[in-house]
């Protein structure tokens, strides 16, 4: 590789739903300092010094990048990271020039390979990343069980749109189209990972049923990405300078092994500087339809298998097919299939979703206890100053009654929040308790009842 410039990253993705933004941080640093870096003894502050005097860069910007230096080097140190897994890919970028409000990126060899040392086997040594291999593809020196060569291409299409506007119908019809299937949430990493390092994943990503299926489908007419008024076959942003070879990641970090939850068309709000036209006013969101690319890793798996390696006999061992077991513990908010003898614990986890309007369900729920609870103790107060012997009694009753609606209440509240926060999948209903709570209520009024009829 003769690359020198290494660039460290860190990514935060947080769900849509939240209303927190998803952020990618990273900083560079030469090749020959980051063993030094990851132990310690080298730091960025000749760096900043030496930025600081060339005012290339804002205090703001340096210091943030102070900040994420020892934030990173503190959670290496602290969680004992290592280098896992090296993706290598080769991409193909469409864009018009000067125009970011469409992206179009198409990644092809991709191949994960594994950089750990957990069996024993020295792989890097005593460096960072392993030297063995370059960018050698398809990496035949390297024995099967060091490498996963993806068998399809990743396609991400990128918008940017005004905030709330749809997809273009052209990027509906092409995801519907012959020419792609949909993957959404897929990750390289995650993928390299729960191949190469099969022992250390207990819960396999959902699209492995998919990986030993022939995903085309019939031909569909008229589908293509075309500029406006010209001839049918040119595509959008293509030139002479457009296909490039610069796609390659050394990213062998674990930290980048997160799988990452988002939308099949996510809203990301651009935070890249000169990406935006300064023609287009308000709020410009990124329409992401993503396929493998980044920052979102919503995936659609493109072409066809031509090869046989060790990723796919490995997924053979899958069956999509089989009945879950009823001895095992269902996982919330999983979609678990049983796999062969050798693999026994093997569960294919789905995310699950939780829309914001769950939780205000669940609070509007409450808030209707309790309403009935005040009522049934506004009665109960008035009985009690108002009312004779009998009325006393019968007020002292439902003020127990409106007391235990309202701990009733609380207690259904807290655990159905529990339970949306886990991402179970139900039941979320309670029988028992407005059962009692009805008869009760039926006692207190029939024994008031027996008191009045009793005293007259």
């Amino acid at each position: 590789m003769d690359s020198t410039e290494i660039f460290v990253e860190r990514k935060t993705h947080h769900e849509d739903w939240t209303g927190e933004k998803s952020v990618k941080e990273r900083f560079s640093i030469k090749e020959k300092y980051v063993n030094d870096y990851l132990s310690g003894e080298y730091t960025l502050d000749s760096k900043i010094e030496r930025l600081r005097e060339e005012g290339k860069k804002s205090e703001q910007d340096l210091h943030d990048m102070e900040t994420l230096s020892r934030e990173v080097l503190e959670s290496v140190k602290t969680k004992h990271l290592e280098p896992v897994v090296r993706s290598f890919y080769n991409r193909t970028a469409f864009q018009i020039p000067g125009d970011a409000r469409v992206r179009i990126s198409l990644d092809t060899e991709l191949t994960m390979v594994r950089e750990d040392s957990f069996d024993g086997k020295p792989r890097a040594g005593n460096n960072w990343r392993r030297t063995d291999i370059g960018v050698d593809y398809p990496f035949s020196q390297l024995p099967e069980q060091d490498v996963c060569r993806f068998p399809y291409a990743i396609l991400e299409v990128k918008l940017q749109t005004q905030s709330g506007v749809e997809p273009p119908q052209w990027v509906l019809d092409l995801i519907d189209s012959h020419l792609v299937e949909a993957v959404p949430k897929f990750s390289k990493f995650i993928h390299g990972t729960s191949v190469l390092l099969e022992d250390r994943v207990d819960v396999l990503p959902f699209w492995f049923s998919q990986m030993d299926r022939d995903i085309r489908k019939p031909a569909t007419k008229g589908i293509g990405i075309s500029r406006a008024n010209s001839p049918r076959g040119s595509f959008v942003g293509m030139d002479n300078a457009g296909r490039h070879r610069g796609g390659r990641t050394n990213s062998a970090t674990p930290s980048q092994s997160s799988l990452q939850y988002q939308n099949d068309i996510e809203v990301i709000v651009e935070s890249e500087p000169g990406e935006h036209s300064s023609q287009n006013e308000g709020t410009v969101t990124q329409y992401s339809h993503a396929y493998g690319g980044e920052p979102s890793e919503e995936t659609a798996l493109l072409g066809r298998r031509n090869y046989q390696n060790s990723s796919e006999s490995w997924l053979q061992k899958i069956n999509p097919f089989a009945k879950p077991d009823s001895q095992r513990e269902r996982q919330p908010g999983r979609v678990t299939f049983t796999t062969r003898d050798d693999q026994p614990n093997k569960r294919i986890a789905v995310p699950v979703r939780v829309e914001p309007k769950v939780f205000f369900a669940n609070e509007r729920t409450f808030l209707s206890w309790l309403n009935f609870a005040i009522v049934l103790g506004s009665l109960a107060l008035g009985l009690l100053n108002f009312g004779d012997s009998t009325g006393k009694i019968a007020g002292a009753a439902f003020t127990v009654i409106a007391m235990f609606v309202m701990i009733y209440a609380l207690m259904l509240f807290q655990w159905r929040a529990d339970r949306i926060r886990r991402r179970e999948s139900g039941p979320y209903d309670d029988r028992v308790g407005p059962t009692i709570l009805v008869v009760v209520l039926i006692s207190a009024v029939v024994l008031n009842f027996y008191l009045k009829i009793v005293a007259s």
